[in-house]
């Protein structure tokens, strides 16, 4: 038995056992208008087409900055600044994307965040300072609360016993772009510019979304009619807080997120101090790091999936935060590029199974009327580490262009002893309250 099963006898009424058979009749009988393999093929491409495109302006950024006039003492700045600068629109509006999703429609959320896509990197194409780059940036806080939605639909559509290993190959796509994207933008900026580049990806976000706009297809499901935004965003706040290790979940997500976000925005400005070879084949060597990283993360995210079904996510979640720990410190402690380098991969064999574990579990505890709007919350933790986590770097980079670094390192041991604390956690509520039988198949 895995340490996740006391989380399913929680008394709240409003979190849902998780076996099969608690699943509301219609959710069993009723046949998806999607097939869960057709959903998952085209999540996973836009995570990779979005990812991707994201990455290249996290990668190419102060290389940007540079080309846009910013003084060189300045960059780690701007960086910091830019990379929350979408965070001050999308975390207010990031839990009603779910809740409107529920209310109105998942697809138009979905397909909502591709078209966005593509106006944000034209500006940013065409940005003629850096404050036009900003209000590019700024425009991102309207593409968040799309991968919540996916996850929630195809969580509808997937079979229980693939559900793990769908959500780790869905959410695969992220790391798939992020691999392939630096390669492939390093050798762009090399040959043309980072506009060429910025401009591509705004032509490959607006073919994404024709894409799903074209095949994914709206779900009967169950509905809050008559419900208004504001009683269902307080519902799924009351599913959430209704369980203890959900709500501690959260904090252990965002004391991950926070330590990656801290040192992230900084690893291309690190890796130019490091780098002594010419010049030219700078955006290449950021590139090929970067996209080495992102081959370890899409391998290995997927793996974690299945994993954490089979050992149990509790005992997943240290190993993962363990590795991050090291990692981080490791990049801030590295005194040439190739241990900086090695560092940086070794993050990417750890870093997906920290996400895939959390959001497999908050997916198979969701109520299904309300699955998408939860999940939009389990962003959350996310989401407010990269508003926080840049803008602390970019404070603590004023003193050393490795403190952030250290700082990172510290978020992630905290997270890492509350894994362990949680574990202790489940331990005791298995003592304590007598588990139901479940379906094995059903089993966090």
């Amino acid at each position: 038995m895995s340490l996740e099963t006391p989380e399913r006898p929680i008394p709240a009424a409003s979190i849902p056992q998780l076996d099969v058979a608690a699943t509301p009749p219609v959710a069993q009988t009723r046949k998806p208008l999607n097939d869960w393999r057709v959903l998952l093929l085209v999540f996973t491409l836009a995570g990779v087409v979005e990812s991707q495109a994201f990455g290249h302006l996290n990668a190419f950024r102060p290389i940007f900055l540079q080309q846009l006039g910013v003084p060189a003492a300045q960059i780690p700045t701007w960086v910091g600044i830019l990379a929350a600068t979408g965070f001050v629109i999308g975390l207010p509006l990031l839990p009603f994307w779910g809740v409107w999703a529920d209310r109105y429609s998942r697809k138009l959320i979905i397909v909502r965040s591709a078209y966005i896509e593509g106006v944000l990197f034209t500006v940013a194409a065409f940005s003629p300072n850096v404050w036009v780059l900003a209000f590019a940036q700024l425009l991102g806080g309207f593409v968040f609360g799309n991968t919540g939605v996916m996850l929630a639909m195809l969580a509808d559509a997937t079979p229980r016993r693939r559900l793990g290993l769908a959500v780790g190959i869905a959410s695969a796509g992220f790391p798939i772009g992020s691999s392939v994207g630096p390669y492939i933008g390093g050798l762009v900026v090399q040959a043309y510019s980072v506009r060429v580049l910025l401009f591509g990806d705004a032509i490959l976000s607006a073919l994404m979304g024709v894409t799903l706009t074209l095949i994914i297809h709206e779900e009967a499901r169950v509905k809050a009619v008559g419900a208004r935004v504001t009683m269902l965003l307080r519902a799924a706040v009351r599913d959430i807080t209704a369980s203890p290790v959900v709500s501690r979940l959260f904090i252990l997500y965002f004391l991950a997120m926070f330590g990656v976000t801290l040192a992230q925005p900084f690893i291309p400005i690190l890796l130019q101090r490091l780098y002594h070879g010419p010049k030219s084949q700078l955006p290449s060597t950021i590139g090929t790091t970067l996209t080495l990283a992102g081959i370890a993360m899409a391998i290995t995210t997927p793996l974690w999936g299945r994993l954490g079904d089979v050992i149990g996510r509790w005992r997943t979640l240290p190993i993962c935060l363990s590795a991050l720990a090291i990692g981080i410190a490791a990049m801030g402690l590295a005194p040439a590029l190739f241990p900086l380098q090695a560092a940086i991969v070794g993050i990417g064999l750890f870093q997906g199974g920290i996400v895939t574990t959390v959001v497999a579990l908050l997916a198979l505890l969701a109520p299904e009327e309300r699955r998408a709007s939860i999940l939009n919350f389990s962003l959350l933790p996310s989401q407010l580490s990269w508003f926080i986590g840049p803008i602390t770097g970019a404070g603590l980079a004023l003193i050393s262009l490795r403190a952030p670094f250290g700082a990172g390192a510290l978020a992630a041991c905290s997270a890492l002893v509350m894994a362990f604390w949680l574990a202790g956690f489940a331990r005791r509520q298995a003592a304590i309250v007598p588990l139901t039988p479940v379906r094995k198949e059903s089993a966090l």
